[in-house]
């Protein structure tokens, strides 16, 4: 849904949309969806429509970003350090006001979610604790939100979700070999949706047959 939030906020907000974008971001959309829900692409459940505020918030964010991006051209690392203090703060609420306790219990004491400083010191000294912290804090986390913060300054927010889409296809791909899953007819039809979306959304095909066009004529 990020891949469809954008354009249609561009839109909104008086932003032309080129039928290839929308093409774009349509077959993408279809892809993500056929490749998320398998097999079973005909179920779709009170829980999958809750899942939607995601990807929407994600799109808000990119086209805020965007905007943002080109105010302050050169602030991509104060951009990113301000988006991880609010994923920190969201995180941090969370946890203190709705983690669960057990079956279908809200833990009501914050103190007995909170971490000791001797919790702390445990997880740190674990090497793989440890390892895991640095992967998922620092690489998939703080460097990847720089990167596509960086990436805004060149790209619209529009093709930076584009793109984005391609994430669940690199998932299927990285547990396919890790964990030796094997995608469904559904995820295949999905992969290629959405391949085939980020090609017709970022290549400018008149433009293309207008020169190949002129090269048919010259001969």
């Amino acid at each position: 849904m990020a891949v469809v939030t954008v354009p249609m906020l561009d839109y909104i907000f008086g932003r032309p949309l080129l039928r290839r974008q929308i093409v774009g971001a349509a077959l993408a959309a279809f892809g993500v969806y056929a490749l998320e829900m398998g097999q079973d692409v005909s179920s779709f459940t009170s829980d999958d429509m809750a899942s939607l505020v995601q990807p929407i918030m994600f799109g808000l964010g990119f086209w805020r970003m965007e905007a943002a991006m080109e105010k302050f051209p050169t602030e991509a690392a104060r951009l990113a350090s301000g988006q991880l203090f609010m994923v920190f703060l969201v995180s941090l609420s969370y946890l203190v006001c709705w983690s669960p306790a057990g079956d279908d219990l809200m833990i009501q004491d914050a103190c007995n979610v909170i971490p000791t400083m001797g919790d702390i010191a445990a997880w740190l000294s674990d090497p793989s604790i440890l390892g895991m912290l640095i992967w998922t804090g620092l690489i998939t986390t703080a460097f990847t939100i720089y990167m596509e913060t960086l990436a805004l300054k060149t790209l619209s927010a529009a093709e930076t979700t584009l793109i984005f889409s391609t994430e669940p296809l690199f998932g299927a791909a990285f547990a396919a070999v890790v964990a030796n899953e094997c995608l469904s007819e559904g995820g295949y039809i999905g992969s290629a949706l959405i391949i085939g979306g980020c090609v017709i959304s970022g290549i400018d095909w008149s433009q293309h047959f207008r020169r190949r066009g002129g090269i048919q004529e010259s001969n």
